[in-house]
């Protein structure tokens, strides 16, 4: 990849429904959003990557008796902007996919899943990140919305509404009471009212520092701020406020829903805990969070706000709206703004106050070319993670010795991985040694020996004991293994699925006995689990997508033919990863002549190649398989045809067979995942529930938390997610 300099930063637009109670407003707002997208567009050979860093929708500012918008209806109330042929899939389309998605606080509900309804025609896609984002690039710079640092507004994860904190109430409340002066003079609409805009109900935020400093340390502080919201917007608390189609929750009912958060200071350490969450960087940008806010704020990192928030009257005409730019060379962030006057221009924002990376001269050429060479190789394992080769052996013995031992006493006191989980101080001990579950697909095979090494030495250094069961890719010893283990008393069930299909049978016997199950990787079939760990499998098939049209042009190929090998029919997420392959290549019109399941097994996968190659020997650019295990034997059948290096083919995993194959030129490329990580954040998710930790989840209403995945190249060199 050529060397891309900047970055773009981009939040708080929060585009919702055409709702008067929305304060982007599409007449006024939407030329101004086109302006900045339109630049981003224009200077994309120079961007290495657009952070959208939360409050890019707004789910939240709506009157009470109003349900809150899905994703579907925002796209269809701005069809400019996030339609099909809209600015967000144009800037996909140019950028070659390189958008990450931060959720902020107004979308906090957002998903991978809501995301995917905004498609360039290549098949590129918003790509979400779950909490803050440390890119590759640039290890010594944080992404963060920040609302996480804030009392009212950081996520609430112990609740049924969960993860929405009280503050969406607030907003809610504010909307209230700007529908009820706008039904007063119907022809005005939020922005340009100055006593009730969204940000602007000054009697209630006049309240809130003498509400911290006199209710803070009340055991009825819930009620007390219950109290203010009510006063200040004049909402009724027994009025229902519509959540979604089945919860609506009144003020009143708050307290018993925020009790733990609030009452128990568990809220608290995310207003001043900020020195220890940053202390890995040197710089923060976040979305829109006042400064105020940061109470404890570390003098060591450089705090800045890209964000943008609404003014309250129709001075908004004169206004900007702000994006980031930030130089990866030099170090600096410039503010950008776009006026509300006509015509629309980009120019710099002065009203900030500039810090040392902070750079305000010749604006209006920010996007400069750079001859400096870029490397975007890295390390995506963790640096305690054993070596795979010199591990395999250690897995047998493990499991040797296993059964003779009751106890495992954890000696390795090293960094733990990170993981997805928000850190509790009330966490709680369990009061015996826990003794896990773990169900795995297959431990003979590469990829599930890795995983389940991943399993094992996270259960050492948490202490916690592991009784295993092998499904040996077999749907009955995966049913008759788990019951077995649930029969055993285990405190939690580990489980990577050979029939995800079969999981709703399982769950139904670990409710009498209250043994919350996480499954790994393959698929859970929408049974009631506690957690589902699985790879970006959509936006592994798209890099993959991405690698192959790299290839094509490289070595000349002429062949406008393609074809996937894929998993079993039963795999449903491992199926994704043709699918995001599949768009990317049709969206630049290669034909995909063959798409045959080789039941993720080697040696049908050498049949299925040897099928295709019957008829496409000498006409076909790429393979791609949807595991390694197949993508093995499809390269033994590539080398027997006599066509290795010729039919370009790339695999979905970085076993060191795989690697293998990919040092001798037999597979292009592969996309690496992280069985390793997925593993021990299994057994971290599970112990987590058990103790009491809450967990952040990337799709709440399924469960997911989604594990980056990679590409290894030709050369067997790991690249960053983005190309």
């Amino acid at each position: 990849m050529e060397h891309k300099e900047f970055v773009s930063i981009l939040s708080n637009i929060r585009i919702g429904t055409a709702v008067s109670t929305v304060a982007y407003c599409k007449e006024v707002h939407e030329k101004q959003l086109v302006s900045i997208l339109e630049d981003i567009i224009n200077n994309a050979n120079a961007i290495r990557e657009v952070v959208l860093l939360g409050d890019i929708f707004e789910f939240w500012a709506y009157p009470p008796s109003e349900l809150p918008p899905t994703m579907k209806d925002i796209i269809a109330d701005n069809p400019n902007i996030l339609g099909e042929n809209g600015m967000f899939c144009k800037m996909l389309s140019a950028l070659n996919g390189r958008v990450i998605y931060l959720a902020g606080d107004h979308d906090i509900n957002v998903t991978q899943s809501d995301l995917n309804h905004i498609i360039s025609a290549e098949g590129y896609t918003l790509k979400y990140h779950a909490g803050a984002y440390i890119p590759t690039y640039d290890t010594r710079i944080k992404f963060i919305h920040g609302h996480e640092y804030t009392l009212i507004n950081a996520p609430c994860f112990a609740s049924k509404i969960a993860p929405l904190p009280i503050g969406y109430f607030v907003t809610r409340a504010i909307a209230y009471k700007v529908k009820s002066t706008m039904d007063k003079s119907p022809n005005n609409t939020s922005f340009n009212l100055k006593e009730c805009g969204v940000c602007g109900l000054n009697e209630f935020l006049t309240m809130i520092p003498h509400f911290l400093m006199n209710h803070i340390n009340d055991m009825d502080v819930i009620r007390a701020y219950i109290d203010v919201i009510a006063d200040a917007t004049g909402i009724p608390k027994n009025l229902k406020i519509r959540i979604n189609k089945s919860i609506s929750v009144s003020l009143n009912e708050l307290e018993n829903i925020y009790v733990n958060y609030y009452n128990n200071k568990e809220y608290i350490p995310s207003i001043v805990n900020i020195n220890n969450l940053d202390c890995s960087t040197d710089t923060v940008i976040m979305g829109h969070t006042p400064m105020s806010s940061l109470i404890c704020k570390n003098k060591k990192i450089n705090y800045i706000h890209t964000g943008f928030i609404y003014q309250s009257d129709s001075n908004l005409m004169q206004e900007h709206i702000i994006y980031g730019i930030y130089n990866l060379s030099n170090r600096f962030i410039s503010l950008m703004g776009a006026r509300g006057d006509l015509p629309v221009s980009i120019q710099p924002y002065v009203n900030i106050t500039p810090n040392r990376y902070m750079n305000h001269s010749n604006m209006s050429h920010v996007y400069k070319s750079s001859n400096k060479k870029d490397n975007n190789t890295f390390k995506s394992m963790d640096e305690n993670e054993p070596s795979i080769e010199n591990s395999i052996k250690a897995n047998q013995a493990y499991i040797n010795n296993l059964q003779q031992s009751k106890s495992i006493k954890s000696k390795d006191k090293s960094k733990a991985i990170t993981s997805k989980l928000v850190l509790s101080e009330n966490q709680v001990k369990p009061e015996k040694k826990l003794v896990f579950g773990w169900s795995v697909f297959d431990n003979t095979l590469e990829f599930w020996m890795i995983m389940q090494l991943g399993v094992l030495s996270k259960a050492k250094e948490l202490d916690i004991d592991v009784i295993i069961n092998n499904q040996k890719s077999s749907t009955e010893e995966m049913i008759k293994g788990s019951i077995d283990l649930i029969n055993k008393g285990v405190d939690a069930l580990l489980i990577a699925p050979y029939n995800p299909g079969a999981i709703p049978l399982i769950t139904e016997q670990t409710k009498n006995n209250n043994i919350p199950v996480v499954v790994i990787d393959v698929g859970t079939y929408d049974a009631e689990i506690a957690a589902f760990i699985v790879s970006d499998n959509f936006g592994g098939g798209v890099l993959a997508g991405e690698y192959a049209l790299k290839l094509i042009k490289k070595y000349s190929i002429t062949s406008m033919n393609v074809a996937i090998i894929k998993t079993q029919i039963v795999a449903t997420y491992a199926l994704l990863r043709g699918h995001g392959f599949k768009n990317v290549m049709q969206g630049y019109g290669y034909h995909v002549v063959a798409e045959e399941t080789a039941n993720s097994r080697e040696s049908e996968a050498y049949e299925v190649m040897k099928s295709i190659l019957t008829s496409y020997a000498n006409d076909l650019a790429v393979v791609f398989c949807e595991n390694g295990t197949m993508a093995i034997g499809a390269a033994q059948a590539i080398n027997e045809a006599g066509k290795k290096g010729i039919i370009m083919l790339i695999g979905f995993d970085a076993t060191p067979a795989v690697m293998e194959e990919i040092k001798k030129g037999r597979i292009q490329g592969t996309i690496k995942q992280q069985p390793f990580r997925m593993g021990a954040l299994g057994v971290e998710v599970a112990n987590s529930i058990l103790t009491g930790i809450p967990i952040l989840f990337d799709d709440w209403t399924k469960k997911i938390i989604l594990m980056e995945v990679f590409l290894v190249n030709e050369n067997g060199e790991t690249m960053g997610n983005i190309i």
